[in-house]
């Protein structure tokens, strides 16, 4: 069957999605540009809720953890999901080992499966500052000068919250590299280690050239997810303690719901959806632009 047989099905739908997108963006566009307690009339102010926002030390510290976020959202889930993936894939080759190929798989993706309100309690439970596991297994090892209150302090509470990003996205790209691999000629690489090639030069010259769509793919959501995180910010550190978890995403729901006036929060969430959509074009015309480049060399 042709590919545009399917049209007729899809398109109602995809109109209907952008008709449903577009009518909410404006719609918070122009409230960014309104006083709205949320009930009542609203009254046109123009730039003043920008300029509100831009003079909030507590939206520029928001925008920096955000920009942070994208490290244990997306880079270093990249860079590790993409060495197990080919760690995985050159260990796992024979007919026994095929099998275990999907509970290593499914072992890493559970972090995505589970609900994050589970998640964000489940280390809850386990970074409490009193009555924690981590905490007491530190005491039950004699290490107990190395305990904190993880999530009561600003410094552990921002690095407990980037293990626990790390953890939940590490299956995501795990997942994603390890289907491209997949595709890949077995031969191409056989013939190469036949060669002499090493690990490295086989991850280097193989792998990654071939993976080149699945990594553009994972950054992409990765990086919009960092920009954009909320869930795990509130599941785990309720952007505690004293802001220094707030992301700009939780800074929103704040001044939507928080006692602010909402066209504050509609200027925030206005602002966070140029900046993701200046770093989507950017990392999407840094492929384009690479793959052209590696077109005119060859």
């Amino acid at each position: 069957m042709k590919r545009e047989s399917f049209n007729g099905f899809l398109l109602p739908s995809f109109f209907i999605l952008s008709a449903f997108v577009a009518t909410m963006l404006i719609w918070n566009l122009i409230l960014s540009f309104m006083r709205f307690p949320g009930f009542g009339n609203a009254k046109w102010i123009g730039l003043k809720n920008y300029e509100n926002i831009f003079t909030d030390q507590g939206f520029w510290e928001a925008c920096l953890h955000s920009l942070y976020y994208v490290i244990p959202m997306a880079i270093i889930p990249c860079i590790l999901g993409l060495v197990l993936a080919v760690a995985v894939f050159d260990a796992f080759k024979g007919y026994l080992s095929a099998k275990l190929v999907p509970w290593v798989r499914g072992g890493f993706y559970l972090p995505q499966v589970i609900p994050i309100a589970i998640t964000g309690t489940l280390w809850n439970w386990l970074l409490n500052g009193q009555q924690g596991v981590v905490n007491q297994l530190l005491k039950d090892w004699g290490l107990a000068p190395l305990s904190h209150d993880w999530l009561g302090r600003p410094v552990p509470a921002l690095m407990s919250l980037t293990v626990v990003m790390i953890w939940l996205q590490l299956g995501f790209a795990f997942v994603i590299f390890l289907a491209g691999l997949a595709r890949m000629d077995i031969a191409t690489i056989e013939a190469a280690s036949v060669d002499g090639a090493s690990w490295w030069q086989r991850f280097r010259y193989i792998a990654l050239p071939s993976l080149r769509p699945e990594i553009l793919v994972v950054l992409l959501i990765t990086v919009v997810g960092g920009l954009k995180v909320f869930a795990p910010v509130v599941y785990v550190t309720f952007g505690g303690p004293q802001g220094s978890t707030q992301s700009a995403a939780t800074f929103a729901v704040d001044a939507f719901f928080g006692g602010k006036y909402i066209g504050g929060g509609s200027a925030v969430t206005t602002l966070l959806a140029l900046i993701i959509g200046v770093v989507v074009s950017m990392i999407v015309y840094a492929f384009t632009r690479s793959n052209r480049e590696k077109k005119v060399l060859s």
